[in-house]
């Protein structure tokens, strides 16, 4: 597969028709469709279906757009490299992390050690499977995930299915109930079933999380009383609902000193029916880059854990 043609495909993806695509790249549309056909019959399968309003990439379309784009920025950093020397590179950070707070002095730290003209830090705050799925297509150069033990032989297998490798980086460590200080709870020792009286705090459900859900709310519950939660797709949302309602949050001990800062308690859970593990996710058979190794190397410095 030729360079150029990876382009005009990467290109025709962003812009979303090959006639837009066209004029950005300064070539004849009928050039470019032909290039892009071309790549349909070399990769035996259709990439681009053809809408009313364009084109969207299909499922193998998709792969192909994140891959290509990983291999286009790295062509482009030894052009720059080429051309201009070592302080001509770009610096790029792309982490995904599912059901963690993070401090944010961390990304502060690592983009002061960018030391390059341009530099570019995606952060995604995810769970569990949007997490997977953004490491197998190259969105994100690797994972920090927090998995319990009811989840952990399927988070496995659906990595090993996506050729992604997993590492834990700590031992496997009891949930905490997370809750703002003044909260009635902070008051007792606790157990799950004191939980049900209050709403749980939660990221928008997926397979696992579901998952989760089954472990602390089906366990115990009395009949008399409803499941109550509240949603939020920002774990902003869920930090100023925490300090703003008495819902409460299953989390961990990874995340309890950035929380203790916010003005929230992390309480033990004297019947915690599972233990959490945190794990590093990435891809196969691929060293991470210089940014993502240092990202990684402060972040278990921050936590107290050995580097690996």
């Amino acid at each position: 597969m030729q360079r150029r043609n990876l382009e005009y495909f990467v290109t025709v993806v962003d812009c979303g028709s090959i006639s837009a695509a066209a004029q950005k790249l300064f070539v004849a549309q009928p050039s470019l469709s032909r290039a892009i056909n071309a790549m349909e019959r070399q990769m035996d399968c259709r990439l681009l279906e053809r809408t009313g309003r364009g084109v969207v990439p299909t499922a193998a379309g998709r792969q192909l757009y994140y891959y290509g784009r990983s291999i286009l920025d790295k062509f482009q950093m030894l052009d720059r490299l080429y051309h201009g020397g070592e302080e001509q590179l770009v610096s790029r950070l792309h982490v995904s992390v599912a059901l963690l707070f993070l401090k944010d002095s961390l990304l502060e730290t690592v983009y002061r050690q960018m030391n390059t003209p341009d530099a570019e830090i995606c952060f995604y705050e995810t769970t569990l499977e949007p997490l997977l799925e953004q490491v197998a297509e190259g969105r994100s150069e690797l994972g920090l995930a927090v998995v319990n033990d009811h989840q952990l032989p399927l988070f496995a297998c659906m990595s090993q299915a996506r050729e992604l490798e997993l590492t834990p980086l700590d031992e496997p460590r009891p949930p905490f109930v997370q809750v703002h200080s003044a909260h009635p709870l902070t008051r007792q020792q606790l157990c799950c079933r004191q939980l049900f009286e209050y709403p749980r705090l939660m990221v928008p459900a997926d397979f696992f999380t579901n998952l989760n859900q089954a472990v602390y709310e089906d366990m115990k519950r009395p009949a008399h009383l409803p499941r109550r939660t509240i949603v939020a797709n920002s774990y902003h949302t869920i930090l100023r609902m925490l300090r703003n309602t008495n819902g409460y949050m299953i989390g961990n001990c990874w995340q309890q000193e950035e929380l203790a800062a916010c003005g929230i308690r992390s309480l033990h859970l004297t019947d915690a029916p599972v233990r959490l593990n945190l794990m590093l996710v990435r891809r196969q058979r691929q060293e991470l880059s210089g940014c993502a190794s240092r990202f990684l190397e402060e972040f278990l410095r921050d936590q107290n854990l050995p580097q690996i």
